[in-house]
């Protein structure tokens, strides 16, 4: 064989020889990476819910004034409660 073909040859073999740890370092990094999107997603789960609940309760609060405004006789039963502004996204 004439020494091209064996060049040639040896850099078939060493390409083929890379492709497994290409692929497991390309695997590797995907796996970092979704870590880091699971803890963002977490964290942003965690801060919407804190918001629910802050929201919740002043909701609760706000019931509860009511009610006692209108034990006291200074609010019409009829009365509408004002609505809380929504968040924009």
């Amino acid at each position: 064989m004439k020494i091209r073909h064996i060049l040639m040859l040896a850099t078939g073999i060493a390409a083929l020889a890379a492709i497994p740890l290409a692929m497991a370092q390309q695997k590797g990094g995907q796996a970092e990476g979704n870590q880091q999107g699971a803890a963002a997603q977490q964290s942003a789960d965690a801060q919407a819910q804190a918001e629910a609940d802050a929201r919740a309760k002043r909701r609760a609060a706000a019931a509860a004034q009511k009610d006692e405004a209108i034990k006291q006789g200074k609010l019409d039963k009829g009365a509408k409660e004002a609505e809380e502004e929504k968040p924009l996204r």
